[in-house]
């Protein structure tokens, strides 16, 4: 049986395995944290931080992102003190710099009191946070890769490989759902797909084998949600390949 370890998150313990995620861990106390970068269907990629809070593990408290720190031992979590939120009120200001437009940035920092960005950051007017979950989700689920970042800094995008067309993209639309800003343009039209962030227009992949859409397995579900579509006519990525 796996080590049990206590986490006391505002008061409230519970017990998880050992390297257990720190938020796994917080949402299981009943707390809630606000997350950008954040899917349960990705590996954490602690990009946005927003997840960041206060622990104490007995020397002295520091602020870590939940998403990425793992339970080795016991700790107490305190997910909402002056310290995180200073902390997530300078991310926002960063956040809504470059993306004031946003609804999802403009709410967050709404909610932590940040109606502009400070004047010292530099403006911009993007719509992508540069989470990554398309970067991952295209290279690590799909198995293609055809999106990676591309510059450093303030230039920093994302981008299909030379900012073209790219005949690796397969238009399963699965970077359009992982997105938590919707930036991707995504849409259906007579058996074909469109991804005009990427410059892709492409028919639908059908499976050989049972001659069904293809989609990766974890996102079916919502894409029926979201696009109206039927999952009985998609085929998972395991089959796929």
């Amino acid at each position: 049986m796996a080590e049990l370890i206590k986490v006391n998150v505002n008061g409230i313990e519970v017990e998880v395995p050992y390297d257990t995620q720190l938020l796994q861990a917080i949402r299981l106390a009943g707390a809630d944290v606000p997350t950008l970068c954040h899917n349960e269907n990705i590996a954490p990629y602690g990009v946005c931080r927003l997840c960041s809070v206060e622990i104490d593990a007995g020397r002295k408290t520091r602020v870590v992102p939940s998403c990425v720190f793992t339970v080795r031992k016991p700790l107490a979590v305190r997910t909402d003190t002056e310290r995180v939120k200073k902390h997530r009120k300078m991310l926002l200001n960063l956040l809504l710099a470059r993306c004031p437009n946003e609804p999802v940035v403009q709410d967050l920092a709404a909610e932590y009191g940040v109606a502009a960005p400070h004047p010292r950051f530099e403006k911009h007017d993007d719509d992508c946070v540069l989470c990554g979950l398309c970067v991952q989700t295209c290279q690590n689920i799909v198995g293609v890769a055809a999106l990676a970042f591309e510059g450093r800094g303030p230039t920093r995008r994302v981008v299909s490989p030379f900012d073209a067309e790219n005949d690796v993209c397969i238009a399963c639309g699965a970077c359009a759902y992982i997105c938590p800003t919707q930036c991707i343009d995504f849409s259906q039209e007579t058996g074909k797909r469109y991804l005009r962030r990427w410059h892709r227009e492409a028919e639908l992949l059908v499976c050989e084998k049972s001659g069904k859409y293809w989609l990766p397995d974890a996102f079916v579900k919502v894409f029926e949600k979201r696009m109206g579509l039927d999952p009985a006519t998609f085929k998972v990525s395991s089959d796929y390949r």
